[in-house]
C-alpha cells in the first residue's frame, strides 16, 4: 500500500511541503506537488495516481470544482479516492464536496495519526479494487480461453457429428437398396422362373390352362414390383387421401401368394434338403378395403420368414377366419421360434437375426401397411415351437349399388392423346384404351403432341411428367391455355403430393400404370364433366 502513488494539490507551497513531510513520515515514497490546480488532467495523466489529495480554497480551479473535472473525466466505474482539506466546517461545504465525487474530507488542522488512518483506507480500498480488476482481468483471460477451448471442442464435435450422420446415411441408404433389391428380387423369381420355364419347353404353351396360371402369377409379380419403391416411403406413414383403396378379398391373395412363393418354400428348400409344406385352412371371410399389391406382399415376406425360420423342414399354415367387424390371417410356421426380446424387436426398421441374409426391413413395411390400412399385428413365438403372426383387417362393407356402379362407368367412347418418349409407355397405355374402345392417337414429344393438338380434337391428353424439351408440366399448361383439350392426365414415376398438383392437371397416375387404375380415373373424369 505505501508504494501507492499520491498527488498532492494546493496552491500555498507551505501547505504541500507540510503534507509532503506528514506523507514521508508515514514512509510514502512516491509522493508529487501541483500548485497550478488547472492542470489537474495533464497531471493526472502523466503521474497516474491511486489517490489525490487537495484543498478546497484554490484560485483558478477550486478543490470542488477538480472533483468534478477529475470525475468527468474517468469512467464511471473507476474507483480513484480523493481527499478533500478544508479549514471551513459548514456542513454546506461537506455537502457540495460529497456530491461532487470526493471520497473523504478532512478539517484543518489535522493529526497526523488521523491523516494517516484516512489515507491508509483510502489507498486500502484502492488496492483492493486494483486487485479485483486484475482478477477480473485474468478470469476473462481464462474464460476467454477455455470459450475458445469450448468452440474448437464444439466445432470438432460437429465436424465428427457430421461424419458419423453422413456414415449413418450411408449405411441406411445400404440396409435400404439392399431391402429394395431383396423386394424386387422376390418379385423377379416369379417372372424371370416361370419366363425360363416357357421359353425352355414352348410346348407348355399349348397348355392354357397351365399358360394363363404362369401368365397371372408374372402379372401379379410385376404389380407388386411396382410398389417396391414407392413403398420405401411408407414407414407407418398414415393414410392419405389419395391412397387408392378398393375391395380385397384375402382369400384370393393368399392363393396368389402361394405359387409367387413356391421356388423359395419349394424349390430352394430341397436343394438344401429341407421338406417344407404349405397348408391352406381359409374360411369364408368378406372383403377388406385395401391395396390388394401392399396386403399380398407382407403375406410373401411372412412366407419367406417362416421359410427362413424352419432349418430342418416343416410346415406352414396360412388361415383365415371371418370376425364380426373384420377378417383375422394367421401365417403359422412349425420353426424355431423366437425370444420375447426378438419379438419385442423384429418389427423395428434394419433389426434382423438373420446377419448378412437379412435387411430388417420386411416386418416393419409390413407393420407400417398394417396400420395404414387400420389395422393390428400380433405375433406369437416359443422357442423351439414355432411363430405365428395375425393380422387383423377391418371389413368393407361396399356403399355403392350395381346400379349406381353401372351410372358410374364411362359409355362413351374418347379421343385421346397419348405422349411419351419411351415407346413402351406409349404402346402398352394405347394398348389398355384401345381394348376398352378408346380412339388413341400418339406423340413423342410435346412439340409433336402441340401439333396434333391444333390439327385435331381431342378430349383427352394423357402425358408423361418427364419428357426432353417441353415436359408434361409444360404441355399440360399449354393445353389448357389453349383449351385443346377437356382433360389432362399426367404419369409420373416421382413422389407427386396432392398439394403439389397444379390446376391444370385433372389427375395424377404413378407408374408403372394397371389397367384398373386409368379405368377408375376415366370413370371418375367423365363423371365429373357430366
Amino acid at each position: 500500500m505505501r508504494q501507492g502513488r499520491i498527488l498532492l494539490v494546493d496552491d500555498e507551497v507551505r501547505s504541500l511541503c507540510l503534507l509532503e513531510s506528514v506523507l514521508d513520515r508515514l514512509r510514502f515514497k512516491h509522493v508529487r506537488k501541483l500548485t497550478d490546480s488547472s492542470r489537474i488532467l495533464e497531471e493526472f495523466e502523466a503521474f497516474q495516481p491511486d489517490l489525490i489529495i487537495t484543498d478546497i480554497e484554490m484560485p483558478e480551479l477550486d478543490g470542488i470544482q477538480l472533483v468534478e473535472q477529475i470525475r468527468n473525466f474517468l469512467p464511471r466505474d473507476a474507483c480513484l479516492p480523493i481527499l478533500v482539506l478544508t479549514g471551513c466546517n459548514e456542513s454546506q461545504i461537506k455537502r457540495r464536496a460529497l456530491l461532487a465525487g470526493a471520497s473523504d474530507i478532512l478539517f484543518k488542522p489535522f493529526d497526523s495519526s488521523e491523516m494517516q488512518m484516512r489515507v491508509r483506507n483510502l489507498l486500502q480500498t484502492r488496492m483492493q479494487h486494483l486487485e479485483i480488476q486484475n482478477q477480473n482481468h485474468v478470469l476473462e483471460q481464462k474464460v476467454a480461453e477455455r470459450t475458445g477451448e469450448l468452440r474448437k471442442a464444439m466445432a470438432e464435435l460437429q465436424t465428427s457429428q457430421r461424419q458419423i450422420v453422413q456414415q449413418e446415411r450411408f449405411r441406411a441408404f445400404g440396409e435400404m437398396a439392399g431391402g429394395v433389391c431383396h423386394d424386387f428380387n422376390n418379385a423377379l423369381m416369379a417372372i424371370i422362373g416361370y419366363s425360363d420355364l416357357l421359353l425352355q419347353d414352348t410346348t407348355l404353351a399349348d397348355d392354357r390352362e397351365l399358360l394363363m396360371q404362369y401368365l397371372k402369377t408374372m402379372n401379379t409379380a410385376g404389380r407388386d414390383a411396382s410398389q417396391v419403391v414407392s413403398r420405401l416411403r411408407d414407414f407407418y406413414r398414415p393414410r392419405e387421401e389419395n391412397d387408392v383403396f378398393s375391395a380385397v378379398n384375402v382369400n384370393d391373395l393368399i392363393e396368389e401368394v402361394v405359387p409367387l412363393t413356391k421356388p423359395k418354400w419349394h424349390g430352394q428348400a430341397l436343394q438344401t434338403g429341407r421338406a417344407i409344406s404349405v397348408e391352406l385352412e381359409l374360411m369364408r371371410v368378406p372383403p377388406v378395403l385395401g391395396n390388394g399389391a401392399e396386403l399380398r406382399e407382407i403375406l410373401v415376406n411372412l412366407v419367406f420368414n417362416a421359410v427362413d425360420a424352419m432349418p430342418a423342414g416343416g410346415t406352414i399354415t396360412l388361415r383365415t377366419e371371418a370376425l364380426e367387424n373384420g377378417v383375422k390371417i394367421e401365417v403359422v410356421d412349425t420353426g424355431m421360434g423366437m425370444t420375447e426380446e426378438v419379438r419385442q424387436r423384429c418389427l423395428e426398421p434394419f433389426f434382423s437375426t438373420k446377419g448378412d441374409h437379412g435387411t430388417g426391413l420386411g416386418l416393419s413395411m409390413a407393420f407400417g401397411i398394417i396400420r395404414r390400412h387400420e389395422g393390428a399385428l400380433e405375433i406369437e413365438s416359443e422357442i423351439g415351437k414355432g411363430t405365428t403372426f395375425r393380422l387383423t383387417l377391418p371389413g368393407h362393407r361396399p356403399t355403392v349399388t350395381l346400379e349406381e356402379e353401372a351410372r358410374l362407368t364411362l359409355q362413351r367412347s374418347l379421343r385421346v392423346l397419348v405422349v411419351d418418349d419411351e415407346p413402351i409407355t406409349r404402346e402398352v397405355v394405347s394398348g389398355y384404351l384401345r381394348g376398352d374402345g378408346h380412339r388413341v392417337l400418339t406423340a413423342t414429344g410435346g412439340g409433336e403432341a402441340m401439333q396434333r393438338l391444333m390439327a385435331d380434337e381431342f378430349d383427352l391428353v394423357i402425358t408423361d411428367h418427364g419428357m426432353p424439351g417441353m415436359d408434361g408440366l409444360q404441355l399440360a399448361e399449354a393445353v389448357h391455355r389453349a383449351r385443346a383439350a377437356k382433360s389432362v392426365i399426367l404419369l409420373t414415376g416421382f413422389a407427386f403430393a396432392s398439394e403439389e398438383q397444379p390446376a391444370f392437371i385433372d389427375c395424377v397416375l404413378k407408374k408403372p400404370l394397371v389397367r384398373e387404375e386409368l379405368r377408375s380415373a376415366l370413370c371418375d373424369l367423365g363423371g365429373s364433366r357430366q
